[in-house]
Parts: C-alpha cells; sequence; structure tokens
C-alpha cells in the first residue's frame, strides 16, 4: 500500500460537463481538496469529456467558475480527456489489443437474448468474444472471472469478481462515419469513461481518488485496466456516501438537482461540510474558510456511511 508520509499525495475532481454543479458534485469536490490538501498535497482538476453527445463546453466553463468563486483553486494545468483521444485509442489498439475483441450486439440484442437465456450468469454472455469482428464495432475488454479486492479508506474491504459483476465491458463505442459535424477523432468510436480514467489517473500519477459510492462497483474493473496496461497504481479510495433526494434518487443532473451558481460561496462551502459531518467551520471569505474544514477534516464520521439524504438545496441553506 501507499505510504502517504513519504509519497507526494495526488488528489483529483475529474467533472464531466453535462451541466452546471450541483450539491452532490459540490460534495466531492470539497471533500477531495480537503483530503488531498490535509496531507500537504496537490489537487488536480480534470475535465472528463469523452462523450461528445452529452458534454459541452459551457458547462466546462460554467463548473469551472464555480471553483474559482468556491475557493477550490486547483494545482497545475486542467486536463481535458477531449484533447487526449489519440492517447486513448493508441493504447487501446496497441497495448489492449490481446485482450479486447469487436462485438456487434445492440442493446436490444441482448435485452432479447437475455429474456431467452434467464440462467445466463455473466452480464454480457461473451458472444462476440471468439467471432473476430473488425475493431470498426464497438470494442469490449476481457474481464477475469476471479475474486478481486481492494481496501476503501471509508467503504472497508471490497470483494468483487469483474466477470460476473460487469462481464466485458465496452471501452469504445462503434466506429462513426467522419462527418463536418463530428471531430476526426470521433470516427474511430468513442471512448468510454472506464478506459479515459484509467489512463488519466496513471499519467497524471493520481494516487487518492475519491469519489461517489456509485462508482465503486467501477473500481475492480478499472484495475483490471490498469493492470493490463503495466500501470502499478497504489492509490488510496474513498468512496463518499452518496446523496439522495426524497424519493431516494441519487442527486444528479438526471434526477434534476438544482444548479449551485446561484447561491453564495460561504453558505454553499458550510453546507458541504455539514452534510460531510465535519466540525463547524467559522463563516468567512471561502478560501479562509476551505483552510479550516482542511485543518480540522476527519473523515471518521463518514466511515460505512452510505447514504446521506438532503432536502432542497434553497432549503439545506435556509436551515444552515
Amino acid at each position: 500500500m501507499l505510504n502517504l508520509s513519504t509519497s507526494p499525495v495526488i488528489g483529483r475532481f475529474a467533472p464531466s460537463p453535462t451541466g452546471a454543479l450541483h450539491l452532490g458534485s459540490l460534495v466531492t469536490a470539497i471533500a477531495s481538496y480537503c483530503i488531498a490538501k490535509q496531507a500537504k498535497g496537490k489537487w488536480l482538476v480534470r475535465i472528463e469529456d469523452t462523450d461528445t453527445e452529452r458534454c459541452h463546453p459551457k458547462f466546462s466553463d460554467l463548473i469551472l467558475a464555480d471553483l474559482d468563486r468556491l475557493g477550490l483553486h486547483w494545482d497545475g494545468n486542467i486536463r481535458y480527456q477531449s484533447q487526449h483521444l489519440n492517447t486513448y485509442h493508441a493504447l487501446l489498439d496497441e497495448q489492449l489489443k490481446a485482450v479486447s475483441y469487436g462485438c456487434d450486439c445492440s442493446r436490444k440484442f441482448l435485452q432479447t437474448y437475455q429474456l431467452a437465456h434467464p440462467n445466463t450468469q455473466y452480464p454480457y454472455p461473451r458472444i462476440c468474444a471468439h467471432k473476430r469482428l473488425s475493431r470498426d464495432h464497438a470494442i469490449r475488454l476481457v474481464m477475469p472471472d476471479n475474486p478481486m479486492l481492494f481496501f476503501d479508506q471509508l467503504q472497508g474491504v471490497i470483494l468483487g469478481n469483474p466477470q460476473r459483476e460487469q462481464g466485458d465491458i465496452v471501452v469504445r463505442r462503434r466506429r462513426i462515419e467522419p462527418s463536418f459535424s463530428k471531430a476526426q477523432t470521433a470516427s474511430k468510436g468513442m471512448i468510454n469513461y472506464m478506459l479515459a480514467v484509467v489512463i488519466d489517473d496513471a499519467l497524471q500519477s493520481v494516487n487518492q481518488i475519491v469519489r461517489g459510492l456509485d462508482i465503486l462497483p467501477l473500481t475492480i474493473p478499472q484495475m483490471v485496466i490498469a493492470d493490463y496496461l503495466n500501470f502499478s497504481p497504489h492509490q488510496h479510495y474513498y468512496h463518499l456516501p452518496i446523496l439522495v433526494n426524497a424519493q431516494g434518487q441519487k442527486l444528479s443532473k438526471q434526477t434534476l438537482a438544482e444548479p449551485i451558481q446561484s447561491y453564495p460561496a460561504p453558505q454553499l462551502i458550510k453546507t458541504a461540510l455539514q452534510l460531510l459531518q465535519q466540525p463547524p467551520i467559522d463563516m468567512d471569505k471561502p478560501t479562509t474558510m476551505l483552510e479550516q474544514a482542511v485543518c480540522q477534516w476527519n473523515h471518521t464520521p463518514l466511515q460505512g456511511k452510505q447514504r446521506i439524504k438532503v432536502d432542497s438545496l434553497q432549503n439545506l441553506l435556509a436551515t444552515h
């Protein structure tokens, strides 16, 4: 395990620009910042914008503007995944070629297949594994069929079997014909988040990963990808409890979580820290509040916690 006392800590916040920042992403940003800075480490910001259908530069700008006004100042340059697509494609088609294959199964076909074969043990029944299809099709990465484990600083020992829980994962969508509306690299097929995040964390030497609990099931498959690429990550994981609304739904852009941009920064910081069960801080300018939060940070109250139920952002700020 990485000895954080001798290795420089590098944490990161990696939002997807599919909408403005909301309370759930704010909580993740503040937690990742405090944990990295308490260890005297760097805190990077990465824009995960490989999904050209859902991501938009205007949301990247909004996210960065919110972080700046909140005093969440990042170290170094921002990495935009959309500027590194050739790197992902090259590693997939060279180093990962032997453990990946083309797949022409549509979602509709797989739904029909699984209905007809209810006893199938795996999420993807490996229909295309031995067809030797062109790599113009979607590309799946072989997942091992054996138990693996890792230790999470908040959730404890996590055990999983990547083949039985995720199946061979799609890491690149099928090739599309280039057009005037598409970037040239998009014609190779859209790179999946699962591949890009592993490559980025390795290239940026990230060794502290703080993110929501909803990503925890993807961690072991990401460890498999890192191993295939001969990356030897020594990472500390912190999977935070997810914020849920009154209906029990995760706060997200899909559930219409309210953007934070119109609310005052000090109140937002104080509210986020209260949701993270941190000691009280004094109302002040954002950078001063964050300095106090970093000094006081204690993740013990979050250990084993999986969900935090929240009211509307307006009501939360009114009561805090």
